[in-house]
């Protein structure tokens, strides 16, 4: 199974391996297969939505990882300055701090 999720999350025990990737590589990851997306907020799929030239939809499940699977992951990589802000954080914050990998289960 193939993912989308927009921080890399450990869904379970086992071994795991995180690569970053370009945008153009991500695009390229998003064109190339069948995938379920995982990412729970209207901005952050949004941004998504616009890098990648590909609809990215709202869809907040949770998953759990089987050996094989692999998840594109779209993280934030700056904390925002208060807890009070958290599901508040505008569009330009979200194209300013992130970065973008492919995490693969490997057992």
């Amino acid at each position: 199974m193939y993912y989308v999720l927009n921080s890399p999350v450990i869904t379970g025990q086992g071994t795991y391996k995180y690569e970053l990737i370009t945008i153009g590589e991500a695009a390229a990851w998003l064109k190339s297969r069948e995938w379920t997306s995982t990412v729970g907020y209207e901005e952050t799929a949004s941004v998504m939505s616009e890098l990648f030239g590909i609809a990215i939809p709202v869809n907040r499940i949770n998953i759990k990882m089987q050996s094989g699977d692999e998840a594109l992951v779209f993280r934030l990589v700056k904390r925002l300055e208060s807890a009070l802000l958290k599901g508040s954080v505008s569009e330009e914050f979200i194209k300013n701090n992130f970065e973008i990998g492919v995490l693969q289960k490997l057992s």
